[in-house]
């Protein structure tokens, strides 16, 4: 079980979380919750009272993974769009982009990170920046070092409240509740401290907006300890009994608690003197903390309502979740209902959770873990966050943390290298036995060598034994036979041995050409090719083209014109109909790669039509065409499409009989080589 530990450092009490399980099914194994004191409420106090309270937790059996958050209300945040896609690009240029919107301190002295949250105009990204200062975040990172606590991420307070409302489906709408909302797809996410509210918008499930304001609940027990000289806690305390219970609190204080001590008593040590000081009644009235908490709520419906205004999207709001320790005080959410114009919800996580928790600590903690919750799902495979654990703050471990999966990671490397080798080796030995490996028979040490595969193939018969039919000539007087090429396999690597086989072949095969001056490679012009492609073409559309006579052809081979004139008679009244699917066969027949004939560079402007009517016999109209096809200079004779004549034995050329007619009359022609 994959296990995680979240710490909010938050405004009035740090908070540390221990959860295990997966994003889907997540169980909470521990809490631990400590109240910041007045004493500890700033600066190097502060961050010292965060890291013991975390290693307490750690001591009490936490273990995993440690995610820290950081408060949003030190974070610079700004929204800018940048003309390209992509996370990569975007991570180069993020600080050159940001350092002008930035006027308080120098972007160096800053973490910057961004969260994608949409498309921009003519294809580029929207993105929310958050600048954090190194300062606080380096001091906060150094004394959890010195208690021996490293935090692997460290995210924002405002993503981890997004992340834990995402995980308790807060974003999540049936099919009636979006018939309800009429399409409106903008949640608000409220987080309600003592010193700031975080304040999220998300369209569907995606991050639109986000904010933290710098005002909280606080201000109402900072009004009542400024009014009777309490103290900051007790002041907390007593404001919000009267906003509990509604009526006045009074209170016995001790008068060590007044501006100014009252000497010592008989010249006992001021801390005890100051035990021994009379107590005096303060009375903390319920209508001045409600007015104090009237103008609170007042304040701060301005401050959202100013948000909501400059978000422009009030009016696609379909809910309000609200969470955090000042969440349930009076009048709270009648005052998001009517700034939002939604109904508000609590956002409780716990009962969604597992856990083991009593009522009464669920009470307590309800409202308060939201935020430690967020930060330790993300170990768990919730939304991505910020990182701010970047540039000189990068975590980075000692040899001693990671010596020992080293260790295993090379010993499995090795092992994967050594199958990989072996596996590799055997397929080599198998391709030298298909190729040609040598054999060598023991029994007879002296026999010429033998090959294996292919090489056994090539030499199965004698062929090559034959010096009259496989001999180089080569220079100084000695040729290149047959134990010449064993030998000189022998000596070669194996995968090279086809290749010598083939090399010396093709000096033989050239030798044998130079002598008999037959190429097998040259092409000729044929007039009986031409002849036989012309017979071929009519005899293709005979059965559309119906009777007909070719009373002519005459046939040149001659250059440049070569061409097959003939004519060709068509009796009936659809004569003309019959000429033009006779040209529509040409055209095609021209188109064929492997066609003799070829358009002419020029047309032919004689006439090529001559009418004629049977009067004496049947009256039947008709008319001879004169069709002329260019021939090309350079084709392959009996190509494809063709069909090769074979001479006879006596060595006469090779001959073809042509028929061609209209089924009563034919005309013969006999072509040979040679003879055109």
């Amino acid at each position: 079980m994959v296990r995680s530990i979240g710490i909010d450092p938050g405004d009035q009490a740090v908070k540390v979380v221990e959860v295990e399980g997966s994003y889907k099914k997540t169980r909470l194994l521990r809490v631990h919750v400590a109240t910041i004191a007045a004493s500890a409420a700033d600066g190097g106090a502060r961050v010292d009272f965060i890291a013991e309270t975390a290693r307490a937790a750690l001591d009490a059996g936490m273990r995993g993974e440690v995610s820290l958050g950081h408060p949003c209300r030190e974070a610079v945040l700004r929204v800018i769009e940048l003309p390209f896609k992509g996370h990569d690009a975007i991570r180069k240029v993020i600080k050159a982009e940001i350092e002008g919107e930035i006027q308080s301190q120098s972007v160096d002295d800053m973490i910057v990170d961004f969260h994608e949250i949409g498309a921009g105009t003519a294809g580029g990204t929207r993105i929310l920046v958050a600048s954090v200062p190194k300062a606080g975040l380096r001091a906060q990172l150094g004394a959890l070092s010195a208690h021996k606590i490293e935090a692997e991420r460290v995210d924002l307070d405002t993503m981890a409240l997004w992340r834990s409302a995402h995980w308790a489906g807060a974003f999540t709408v049936d099919a009636v509740e979006a018939a309800a909302n009429d399409g409106k797809r903008v949640t608000a996410v409220i987080d309600l401290g003592a010193l700031s509210v975080k304040v999220l918008l998300v369209e569907g499930e995606h991050l639109v907006e986000m904010r933290a304001l710098r005002l909280g609940d606080g201000v109402v027990a900072d009004d009542v300890a400024r009014r009777h000289g309490l103290d900051v806690a007790t002041a907390r305390e007593a404001a919000r009994r009267c906003l509990l219970t509604g009526t006045d609190q009074r209170l016995d204080v001790a008068a060590a608690l007044a501006p100014a001590l009252p000497p010592a008593v008989d010249g006992a040590a001021p801390e005890v003197a100051a035990a021994l000081a009379p107590a005096r009644a303060v009375v903390v009235k319920y209508t001045e903390v409600e007015a104090a908490h009237t103008a609170y709520l007042q304040r701060l419906a301005r401050e959202l309502t100013r948000f909501l205004t400059a978000s422009g999207r009030q009016s696609q709001l379909r809910a309000v979740w609200v969470t955090g320790g000042a969440s349930r005080a009076a009048g709270t959410n009648e005052m998001l209902a009517a700034v939002f114009g939604c109904e508000v919800k609590e956002l409780d996580v716990l009962a969604r959770l597992q856990h083991d928790l009593t009522p009464e600590e669920v009470t307590d903690y309800g409202s308060r873990l939201t935020t430690a919750l967020g930060l330790a799902l993300g170990r768990l495979g919730g939304p991505d966050g910020f990182q701010l654990r970047q540039e000189d703050l990068l975590l980075t471990r000692g040899f001693e943390r990671v010596k020992f999966p080293l260790a295993i990671v090379c010993m499995v490397a090795l092992i994967a290298l050594f199958a990989h080798w072996n596996k590799k080796n055997s397929e080599l030995r198998l391709l030298h036995l298909q190729i040609g490996s040598t054999f060598i028979d023991k029994a007879k040490p002296k026999a010429p060598p033998i090959f294996y595969g292919m090489l056994n193939s090539v030499f199965a018969s004698s062929w090559f034994e034959n010096s009259q039919q496989f001999r180089v000539e080569q220079t100084k007087g000695k040729d290149f036979v047959y134990k010449d090429l064993v030998a000189e396999l022998d000596a070669a690597p194996v995968h090279k041995r086809l290749g010598i086989v083939r090399d010396r072949l093709k000096l033989v095969v050239n030798t044998k050409q130079k002598q008999s001056g037959i190429y097998e490679d040259i092409s000729l012009e044929s007039g009986l090719a031409v002849l036989v492609r012309w017979s071929d073409l009519l005899q293709s559309i005979e059965p559309e083209l119906g009777r007909y006579l070719v009373p002519k052809v005459e046939l040149s081979m001659k250059a440049p014109n070569r061409r097959v004139e003939f004519t060709i008679a068509f009796r009936g009244e659809d004569f003309r109909n019959r000429r033009a699917l006779l040209q529509r066969a040409i055209e095609a027949e021209i188109q064929k790669a492997d066609s003799p004939f070829e358009l002419p560079e020029k047309s032919d402007e004689r006439k090529d039509e001559e009418l004629f009517r049977d009067a004496e016999k049947s009256g039947v109209a008709g008319a001879y065409f004169r069709v002329v096809l260019h021939v090309r200079d350079v084709f392959l004779p009996f190509g494809p499409s063709g069909s090769p004549v074979i001479g006879a034995a006596s060595g006469k050329p090779p001959e073809r009989r042509l028929e061609i007619g209209d089924g009563t009359t034919k005309t013969e022609v006999v072509t040979t080589e040679g003879r055109r």
